[in-house]
């Protein structure tokens, strides 16, 4: 991930952090929020699943941590919405987890999609007038293909059973480690040892005590030097022919390009016949070469040399307003 945002010719700092325990997204992911302050944990939550400080409500499906968020000064960027560029916005994107639950080991053959996706919505929030995106994760993951070593919980002991964790009935005894989980410390649940996993087939995996899955990276990007000194470019006028799209800029536009994209950030959802670069007078025009496209929402982009986003603006294909 690193790599590619450098290539893109943004600058990326880096921060080791560990993961809460255990290292599953309903602990985790509160966790790395800037809210995290505001939550707490409940006595008896066999799903890790923590609650509002104040209220005692549960985080669990989405709404009261949006709150939280909203409550304390964030705006909430939905995936495809990219704001103003003013204040402080939560914004959740890419979808590693969610692919490797559902395709196991293939999940190695999707990774370098996966992370493209992601620096494409971080170079969009950017372009947007974002001045620093932070990219938090709330744990990392074993992955096995054949399945992790099979370890026996019985069931009885276990309120709730994941694969690489487990929350014990009260009462309840086992040779399995004990752990205080991070919402409570005075709640405790048990970890498999090893790359050990409670479920039997498991080939993806996490919520355990190893380094691929506590120690994970924070990283802050912002834009490169080049990138900055184009960043004083606007927009003074898009004007739509049909399907040609021809555009003003002022500011400094110098080495820059004019393309049409179904996602900003995507080189690849470019729907014009070709990028035209800026004339010294700061106009330039392309042409949708599909006439089906017409009546789409599309971004008219400028990118630089790099091939990074400069400044981007939402646009209806054939002129109708967005």
């Amino acid at each position: 991930m690193v790599e590619s945002l450098e290539t893109c010719g943004l600058e990326v700092s880096e921060d080791p952090a560990w993961a809460a325990l255990p290292s599953v997204t309903a602990t985790g992911k509160a966790a790395v929020t800037p809210v995290r302050d505001r939550i707490r944990g409940e006595y008896g939550s066999p799903d890790f699943e923590p609650s509002v400080a104040d209220t005692g409500q549960s985080l669990k499906g989405g709404y009261h941590l949006k709150k939280l968020l909203t409550d304390a000064g964030w705006s909430i960027l939905e995936r495809s919405a990219d704001g103003d560029g003013q204040g402080m916005a939560w914004c959740e994107f890419g979808d590693l987890d969610h692919e490797g639950h559902d395709r196991g080991w293939k999940l190695a053959k999707h990774i370098d999609a996966l992370i493209l996706e992601i620096r494409d919505r971080i170079t969009e929030l950017l372009a947007a007038g974002w001045k620093r995106v932070r990219v938090v994760t709330d744990h990392g993951w074993l992955l096995l293909p054949g399945g992790l070593p099979k370890i026996e919980l019985p069931s009885a002991l276990a309120d709730n059973k994941w694969g690489r964790c487990a929350s014990l009935k009260p009462g309840a005894t086992t040779e399995e480690r004990l752990y205080p989980w991070y919402w409570n410390p005075n709640q405790y649940f048990a970890l498999a040892d090893g790359v050990s996993c409670f479920k039997n087939g498991e080939e993806y995996s996490h919520g355990g005590l190893s380094l691929q899955e506590c120690l994970t990276l924070h990283i802050t990007v912002t834009q490169g030097a080049s990138a900055q000194a184009a960043t004083s470019v606007a927009f003074t006028d898009v004007v739509w022919k049909g399907l040609r799209c021809t555009v003003a800029v002022d500011g400094n536009f110098s080495g820059l390009s004019l393309d049409v994209r179904s996602q900003a950030g995507n080189a690849l959802s470019t729907v014009v016949v070709g990028v035209k670069p800026l004339k010294d007078n700061g106009t330039a025009s392309v042409v949708v070469e599909d006439e089906d496209m017409e009546g789409r929402e599309a971004f008219v982009v400028l990118i630089d040399s790099n091939g990074s986003l400069a400044a981007q603006i939402a646009t209806v294909i054939g002129g109708a307003k967005p």
